[in-house]
């Protein structure tokens, strides 16, 4: 009995072993993996990357990085941005940092995505904060409205901008309800798609 649990142990302490040196073989052949793209959108952000790759990343005088991961492998981003070639700027990034920015960059054209939408407080008493993160470079023309039904009609604020945030890929504004009572918080974004949010507003 023994002996059969001691085959057991020593299985499990082979296997273990080789689940390490798996890992440690897809870490070394995948070195820019598991960024953080909120990361290294601030990174980006801070550096002035959008001076040169144009608004959006969309192009300027460095080239379109929107879709970049559509042309690039994660691994040729990440080599391109750590061994940069003239005219682009070494900023001396570390070996996280490339991956947080292989993260970003890659997820760019998720800009006109559907964004997760965030009310603040989350049972306001007359005013609200609503935040709209996107997994890439926000669209320009997210908005925001309050809109309450009454039977048949309804009535609700004015469309009010969106505006960028400390991070890159959120936006926010700031939202009043009239009285309390089930309001909608509508979100448009991308040329006319809506996002609505239920809220449950306590009246001032």
């Amino acid at each position: 009995m023994q002996r059969g649990f001691r085959w057991l142990l020593g299985v499990f302490a082979v296997l273990a072993v080789l689940a390490l040196a798996v890992a440690h073989a897809h870490a070394a052949a995948d070195p820019y993996a598991n960024g953080d793209a909120s990361a290294g959108a601030k990174i980006a952000q801070s550096s002035g990357c959008e001076g040169c790759h144009g608004a959006g990343f969309s192009g300027g005088i460095g080239p379109k990085l929107v879709g970049i991961e559509k042309r690039l492998t994660p691994d040729q981003i990440g080599a391109a941005i750590e061994h940069p070639k003239p005219p682009m700027p070494d900023f001396g990034f570390s070996r996280a940092q490339v991956a947080d920015l292989v993260a970003f960059l890659s997820g760019l054209d998720g800009g006109t995505g559907k964004p997760v939408v965030k009310i603040v407080p989350p049972e306001p008493s007359d005013e609200a904060t609503v935040l709209a993160t996107f997994s890439g470079t926000p669209p320009a023309d997210v908005a925001v409205q309050a809109y309450m039904e009454m039977g048949t009609s309804g009535h609700g604020s004015a469309w009010v901008p969106l505006k960028k945030t400390d991070d890159p890929r959120v936006l926010a504004a700031k939202v009043h309800f009239s009285m309390g009572g089930p309001w909608i918080v509508k979100v448009r974004y991308s040329g006319g798609q809506e996002i609505d949010v239920p809220v449950m507003a306590q009246g001032g």
